[in-house]
């Protein structure tokens, strides 16, 4: 005995209620809107139909008609039923498709081997069967068709039963119906092709011939999912929101992701409506509150570490705030299941548990994300310095870009170089022409020096020497500055272009020897920093993948002890990873850990900053990869301004 039928699925549904959001004044939300909303009972894979007469959705039943399935998608992955006909309309009964190309001279479209009979369910109105000829059960190809109405008395009973595989969602039956509803003809394609029954539209009072244009044409036939993909396309539901009040949250839907970010305190009423491909629509409706700006602060940071194989580990984070917080780790941005508490312990690691963790902290204000842990499981290999660069403005008052630098250990091959004109492949505009490098050691005299580095007795190694150590070609002829040293100590490393005018400049140290002594300890360069693009960028490499402990200091107000004049007032330190701020630091003696702040600058031999002071500095621990130090002025500000990386011991 055959199986009831599934017809029509319901329409468009609220899973469960849209929850009301309290949030603060910083972070948006997002909320995924496949939680809330779907398709009751829908369980198979969607093909989509779009037709001259409009969308409808077939769900196909795989599990009972593993054959019948599979060979109708492999039509709709192959394409073959785009741009063919409903060929066959019986009112009452059924409509067909699936067979003939859309043409005035219309052929069938080429098959693929016959499918063996598989009845199961009944065919009812709203069911989808194959077409078969009267030879054999097992004689489907290509040809489906939809139940107009209750037919098992005939289909179920003949020629093994017709096997349904499939049904129409929604209210797609509007459209079939549609369908059945047209004027039919008799008509000859061509010589060996003539359809009785064949649907057809628009045809005037007198026409003695169909046209292309009166044929019910399938344009597209291609497997959709139920909710809309981020990166748009089509599915069976699609989302809209409206939003009561705009001026307290705004509300944005990309694919089935609703976010909301809070502008101010306030309420608003947040309404998210789903629509189906035949306009079926259901809604739910949620309040927003939006209080003040977060309290939360963070006093304790969780730390990247590397940690062996099946090892245990262990991050966290000290926050304070109005209670209760609640906190929430993620990896690699995705939420850890349980994971809610202050400290996160990790057992028996692997590479399946190592990754980027964070904790959010939240209370009824709003939200505060911490830093970055990366979590790295593999045999410890310590990181240090390998690779410091410094690009700002050489020139400003006709003083040169100055870089100073540390090697620690013993003496440790080096490449140094002044990038000027090298820089322009890369969009920089107003570079230094023709920049001199020169190194100095302390004395008034530079113990080497290089003008264009082709030039240089060595010239013809050095690409080899760049290439192997990552660093970007220099064109043949190039007035840039390169030289090979080796360094013990402390230098500076000094770039001035010939012209009087100022220009951007690049100096970059490589760690060109071998092994972790000795080593590059620090970098630091005084500079104008200015607006724009010209400010202070200091850039470095951590090598190997233990995470390396760094102080980074952006130094203005302190540079007048030194006798500095027309310093930068208010200095802003920011950390990036590529194009993503990693931490930010503003007034040093502000930070939650400026006790570890001093003892790290005495540790490291840095000169002290005064309490309270503008100047900015951050301790902060970062696995293997490349940085940027940004030191600009807050509000646009102006000025001189050091900035410093010391490796921590």
């Amino acid at each position: 005995m055959a199986a009831a039928g599934r017809a029509q699925s319901t329409v468009p549904a609220v899973l469960q209620p849209l929850p009301v959001q309290t949030m603060g004044g910083g972070s948006g939300t997002s909320i995924d809107l496949r939680t809330y909303f779907g398709l009751p009972d829908v369980t198979g894979q969607i093909v989509q139909f779009d037709t001259v007469m409009g969308r409808y959705n077939f769900e196909v039943f795989p599990t009972d008609t593993p054959l019948t399935a599979a060979n109708f998608l492999g039509y709709v992955n192959r394409g073959a039923y785009n741009n063919t006909i409903i060929h066959r309309s019986v009112p009452g009964f059924v409509v067909q498709g699936g067979g003939y190309t859309s043409s005035v001279n219309a052929s069938h479209i080429p098959v693929e081997a016959q499918v063996r009979n598989e009845f199961k369910k009944n065919n009812v109105r709203g069911t989808v069967a194959m077409a078969k000829t009267a030879v054999s059960p097992d004689t489907a190809t290509s040809e489906w068709f939809v139940n107009l109405a209750d037919n098992r008395a005939n289909l179920d009973n003949q020629n093994g039963g017709f096997t349904v595989f499939a049904r129409v969602l929604g209210n797609g039956m509007n459209v079939i119906d549609a369908v059945a509803a047209l004027q039919s003809a008799t008509i000859g394609f061509s010589a060996t092709v003539s359809l009785d029954n064949v649907p057809v539209r628009n045809v005037v009072a007198g026409q003695t011939q169909v046209l292309l244009q009166n044929l019910v044409t399938v344009n597209t036939v291609r497997v959709v999912p139920i909710y809309p993909p981020a990166g748009g396309g089509a599915s069976v539901l699609s989302f809209s929101v409206t939003n009561s009040n705009s001026g307290v949250v705004t509300a944005a839907i990309t694919g089935s992701t609703l976010t909301l970010t809070p502008v101010a305190s306030g309420t608003a009423s947040i309404t998210v409506r789903a629509t189906d491909t035949n306009n079926s629509t259901v809604e739910s409706t949620f309040g927003v509150t939006v209080q003040a700006a977060s309290p939360i602060g963070l006093i304790a940071q969780p730390v990247s570490q590397t940690v062996a194989p099946g090892g245990s580990a262990q991050l966290s984070v000290t926050a304070f705030g109005a209670n209760p917080l609640s906190y929430q780790w993620t990896r690699n941005g995705q939420v850890v299941p349980g994971a809610t508490g202050a400290t996160l312990a990790l057992t028996n690691l692997s590479d399946a548990i190592a990754g980027d963790y964070a904790v959010v902290v939240s209370n009824p204000a709003g939200t505060t994300t911490s830093r970055v842990a990366r979590l790295t499981v593999a045999a410890p290999e310590p990181g240090r310095l390998v690779n410091l660069s410094v690009r700002s403005l050489s020139g400003v008052n006709s003083q040169p870009l100055i870089v100073g630098f540390s090697v620690d250990g013993g003496a440790k091959a080096l490449l140094v170089r002044g990038i000027g004109p090298g820089l322009a492949a890369f969009g920089v505009a107003d570079t230094v022409a023709d920049p001199t490098l020169r190194i100095f050691d302390g004395g008034t005299a530079p113990v080497d020096q290089n003008d264009d580095w082709g030039a240089a007795s060595n010239a013809a190694s050095l690409p080899a020497l760049f290439s192997s150590l990552g660093a970007f070609a220099l064109p043949t002829g190039s007035r840039d500055a390169a030289l090979a040293v080796s360094i013990s100590g402390s230098r500076t490393a000094h770039i001035i272009g010939k012209a009087t005018a100022p220009g951007v400049a690049l100096v970059e140290l490589y760690d060109a020897g071998t092994g972790n002594s000795p080593k590059l300890t620090n970098v630091s360069a005084r500079n104008f920093v200015g607006t724009g693009d010209n400010v202070l960028i200091a850039g470095f490499v951590i090598n190997g993948n233990v995470p390396r402990k760094l102080l980074v200091r952006g130094v203005g107000p302190a540079l007048a002890d030194f006798g500095v004049t027309g310093t930068l007032a208010d200095p802003k330190l920011e950390i990036f990873s590529g194009a993503t701020a990693v931490a930010t630091g503003d007034n040093w003696s502000d930070e939650p850990n400026a006790g570890e702040l001093v003892s790290t600058a005495t540790a490291v031999g840095a000169f002290a900053l005064k309490s309270g002071s503008r100047d900015a500095a951050l301790v902060l621990t970062l696995p293997a990869g490349s940085y940027s130090a940004k030191i600009s002025g807050v509000g646009g500000t102006t000025g001189e301004a050091l900035v410093e990386i010391y490796e921590v011991p």
